[in-house]
C-alpha cells in the first residue's frame, strides 16, 4: 500500500470535512436567546441558545469559534502546504504536515467527545477519525535517524528543551490548581460548568504533558526521537498557541472572564512555539 498516497486522501477528506465543520461553527448563528441552565451539580449556567452550538456554554462557546476561525485560516492551508510539499519529498513538508495533523486531532477529539450533541455530531466523530489514523500513518513515515541528519547546528536544541519542560509544567501546575482545591472541597471544579467532565484538561494532563516531557528528555540526550518529535510538537504547539490566543482575545470581546496569568502564558507559548518553529524550518537541511 502506498502510504504517503493514502495520507494525502485521508487528509484531503479531513480538509474538507474540517471547513465544514468549521464554517458551519463560525458562521451558523441561527435564531434564539441564552438561557439558564442549571447543571448536574446544581451550578447555574449561561448557555448559547443559538445556531449550531446552542446547547453550549457562553463562555465555551466563545472558544469553540475561535478554534473554528483559526482551524479555517491556519490549519487547513497548513494541511494543504504539508501536503504538496511532502510529494515534492520535502522534509520540512512532512514534519508540517504531521504537526499539523496533530492540532486538527487534537480539536476534533475535544469537539467529539465535549461539544453538546448537535447536527455535526457524525461529521466530528469522522474527523476524529480520519484525523487520528492520517497522524498515526504520518508519524509512521517520520525516519527520526533521517531527522536528526537533516538538521544543522543552528538548530536551538537547548532552548527547545527548555520551552518543552515549561509547556509540560505549567499546564500541570495550570490544570491542578483549578482541580486539586476542588477535589479537596468537594465542589466542580472552575470550567466545568455544564459538561460532565473536564475533557481538554484530560487530553492535557494524559498527553500533552508526558509528550512534552518525554521529547524534552529526548531531545537533551540528543536522540533521533527527540528531535523528530520535538518537532511535531513545536508545528502542532504553533497552531494550537495560535487557537489559545484567538479563544482568549473571543472571550474577552464577548465579556467573559479570562485569567490574567493564563492570557500571559498562552500568549508566551504562542508566540515561542513560532520562533522555535521558525527556527526548526531554517535548520532543516533540504537535499538539492
Amino acid at each position: 500500500m502506498n502510504t504517503t498516497k493514502s495520507i494525502t486522501q485521508l487528509t484531503l477528506l479531513i480538509i474538507i470535512l474540517a471547513f465544514i465543520a468549521a464554517g458551519a461553527g463560525v458562521f451558523w448563528q441561527g435564531q434564539g436567546e441564552t438561557f439558564e441552565f442549571t447543571s448536574l451539580r446544581g451550578e447555574t449556567i449561561t448557555m448559547h441558545g443559538r445556531g449550531l452550538y446552542q446547547f453550549d456554554s457562553v463562555s465555551y462557546v466563545a472558544q469553540a469559534v475561535a478554534q473554528d476561525i483559526v482551524t479555517l485560516v491556519l490549519g487547513l492551508p497548513l494541511l494543504a502546504a504539508g501536503i504538496l510539499l511532502t510529494r515534492k519529498g520535502s522534509l520540512r513538508g512532512r514534519l508540517l504536515l504531521t504537526g499539523t495533523l496533530g492540532y486538527m486531532l487534537y480539536t476534533y477529539t475535544s469537539y467529539t467527545f465535549l461539544v453538546a450533541y448537535n447536527q455535526f455530531f457524525l461529521l466530528y466523530v469522522a474527523l476524529f477519525s480520519a484525523c487520528l489514523f492520517a497522524f498515526i500513518l504520518s508519524m509512521k513515515e517520520l525516519d527520526p535517524e533521517l531527522v536528526k541528519s537533516r538538521i544543522s547546528e543552528k538548530f536551538p536544541r537547548l532552548g527547545i528543551v527548555l520551552f518543552l519542560s515549561v509547556i509540560a509544567a505549567f499546564l500541570t501546575l495550570a490544570w491542578s490548581g483549578r482541580i486539586l482545591p476542588a477535589l479537596a472541597a468537594g465542589i466542580p471544579p472552575v470550567g466545568l460548568e455544564s459538561y460532565t467532565t473536564l475533557v481538554i484538561q484530560a487530553l492535557d494532563l494524559g498527553i500533552i504533558v508526558p509528550a512534552s516531557a518525554l521529547t524534552a528528555v529526548l531531545l537533551w540526550k540528543k536522540q533521533p526521537w527527540g528531535y523528530t518529535l520535538s518537532a511535531v510538537l513545536l508545528i502542532k504547539g504553533l497552531t494550537l498557541g495560535a487557537a489559545l490566543v484567538a479563544m482568549i482575545i473571543n472571550m474577552l470581546l464577548a465579556g467573559l472572564p479570562a485569567n490574567a496569568v493564563e492570557i500571559v502564558m498562552f500568549t508566551c507559548i504562542a508566540s515561542a512555539a513560532l520562533l522555535f518553529t521558525l527556527f526548526l524550518f531554517r535548520s532543516i537541511q533540504e537535499p538539492e
